[in-house]
This record gives structure tokens, sequence and C-alpha cells, in this order.
């Protein structure tokens, strides 16, 4: 994938985010790139990267509980999950995965609603938390995970965690 497919997405995104009607206005958005010089080829990649990105990530019919089936579980971002997701986040699930914190299928369901959520701007590692509090029903994995990560120790105020 060359630099102008790179551009090329993150002038895209840029527009979705300013412009909720962006896919209405494909074939303006194509003029204006022709005219910004870029080549027919490298717009239509940007676009393909976009909508297939956006189609896997916000499937309805993904089936987690599949997922617990795998013996081995060896995460790595999809380039389109590595747009969506900042480094940071990228960082905390990688370590909560690695740490065997999450169950596979937490793992997919945050990394869905972290990058679903991350449409409306950058996730924070307060948002990134409230996420994690909704997808991970047992209470003490909750406290295992705040405690585990330091990253969570600034969020949750001391009076909220459990010391056993």
């Amino acid at each position: 994938m060359n630099e102008n497919v790179i551009e090329i997405v993150g002038i895209l995104i840029k527009r979705m985010i300013d412009d909720e009607e962006i896919l209405l206005e494909e074939e303006v958005i194509i003029q204006e790139l022709l005219e910004l010089g870029y080549n027919i080829r490298d717009i239509d990649q940007a676009f393909e990267l976009i909508y297939n990105g956006t189609e896997i990530i916000e499937s309805e019919n993904v089936d987690f509980d599949e997922l617990d089936q795998i013996p081995y579980y060896n995460r790595i971002f999809t380039f389109a999950e590595k747009l969506y997701l900042p480094l940071n986040i990228q960082g905390l699930l990688i370590k909560m995965m690695f740490s065997k914190l999450l169950s596979i299928k937490e793992s997919e369901e945050i990394i869905v609603r972290t990058i679903q959520y991350s449409y409306t701007g950058i996730v924070s590692i307060t948002e990134f938390w409230d996420i994690v509090e909704d997808v991970v029903e047992d209470q003490q994995k909750l406290d295992l995970i705040s405690n585990k990560i330091s990253e969570f120790n600034d969020i949750i105020p001391d009076d909220y965690r459990f010391i056993n």
C-alpha cells in the first residue's frame, strides 16, 4: 500500500467525521481527489479499505461463541483496526489479552465496541474503561483487571477498589 492511499484514507476519515452524508457524495469526493492529483487506482483502494473495514467492524453476524473453541489465541490487529484504535488502546488490549484477563469473546467484543465508539472521535482511556465495564460482567474479573493494568489506576478512585 503506498503513501497516496494512506493520505486518501486520512482525507476520507476527516470527511466522515465532519460529514455524515459522505457515502452519498462519493462521486463528488472522487472528482475532488482526482483534481488534487491522486490517481483512480489509489482512490479506489482507499475507498475499498474504508468500506470493507467498516463492514467487517459493524457486522452484526459475528458469532463470538465460536471463538471460545480456539485452543490458542494470538490476536493481531488488522490494518483497518489499527486506523481506528489509538496506539495506547491497542497496547491496553494486548496487555489484557496476553495477561489472560479477558476471554476471547470479551476481547473481540471490546475491540468491536471500541472501534464503533471511535467513529465519534479518539477513545480516551476512561472511555475505554467504560467499554470494558460494559462487556465484562464478572465484578471480580473487573477488579482483577483494574488492579493488574496500571493505566486504569488513575481512573478508578480508591474508594471503589476492593482489597482482598
